[in-house]
């Protein structure tokens, strides 16, 4: 009797040890079957993702974009394979925030939300701000041009080396024609050109006032109007070579004056009013 109840006791525990490794080969079978199934259908899709930091890194620990939660909102961080961050968008207190560096590290276009409305600025490679357009407001360091439809510059609003500013309009063929720039020390002014570069006005401003010169075609200066702190203004007529013949201005009585001259500026004679004679 003894050695049958061992018998069963045996063939017993024989059985569950055959029914424990067939539910494991079942389950292993089954997990088997449904990776499997997966792939032939497609990846997993995940319907809702709930995490405070997501990071995508490379092979060697770099991370290449990041999404974070900062204390004003949402930031989306993009990474050069080095770690260099080159592109943020988040937010920001008045709304959205939107920079990018070169490779450097160095910041070279910004556009953001403001209390005043919206700011776009633009930094050279050196992190030094070339142009800032902001609401209501135009700021440019260097130049601003305006092209044609071939691509010629026509408009172009600049500083020159010493600081000074300029503008200048140039014909479709890329000649300049109008200059309006700024005369150190003095003031404006205003020049005017042929398409084959010969100044032919000029309106200035002078210590004594306002100067207007007229040239001919080989640039010499053949009509001049000026003002003078004492006497008024003056207007002077040249020759082709440049010497004045005629001139008619306001004497320092506030009278009219005439002087005319010969060929070479001399002989001048004057033609006054008379004194006390009125026609």
């Amino acid at each position: 009797m003894t050695d049958r109840l061992l018998k069963l006791e045996q063939e017993l525990t024989a059985m569950k040890r055959s029914t424990r490794r067939w539910r494991g080969a079942t389950t292993l079978l089954l997990v088997g079957a449904g990776l499997l199934a997966a792939d032939a259908v497609g990846p997993t899709v995940i319907d809702h993702l709930v995490v405070r930091k997501l990071d995508v890194i490379t092979e060697d620990g770099h991370s290449v974009l990041s999404l974070a939660q900062t204390e004003t909102g949402g930031q989306l961080d993009l990474y050069a394979a080095d770690g260099t961050n080159l592109l943020r968008l988040g937010t920001n207190e008045s709304g959205g925030d939107l920079a990018v560096w070169n490779r450097e590290g160095t910041s070279t276009i910004g556009l953001w939300s403001s209390d005043e409305g919206g700011v776009f600025s633009l930094w050279n490679a050196e992190g030094v701000q070339n142009a800032r357009v902001s609401s209501g407001a135009l700021t440019l360091k260097g130049s601003l041009a305006v092209e044609n439809s071939s691509g010629v510059p026509v408009f172009v609003v600049a500083s020159d080396d010493a600081g000074d500013g300029r503008m200048q309009l140039v014909d479709h063929e890329g000649n300049m024609v109008c200059e309006i720039r700024t005369i150190p020390g003095l003031g404006g002014a205003l020049v005017l050109k042929t398409v084959e570069g010969k100044r032919v006005v000029l309106l200035s401003a002078t210590d004594n006032g306002g100067s207007f010169n007229l040239m001919n075609t080989r640039g010499v200066p053949v009509v001049l109007a000026s003002t003078s702190s004492n006497h008024g203004g003056a207007i002077t007529v040249a020759n082709e070579r440049g010497m004045g013949v005629v001139t008619t201005q306001a004497d320092g009585e506030h009278r009219g004056a005439v002087n005319v001259s010969d060929e070479d500026g001399n002989g001048t004679r004057r033609i006054r009013p008379l004194r006390g004679y009125s026609p």
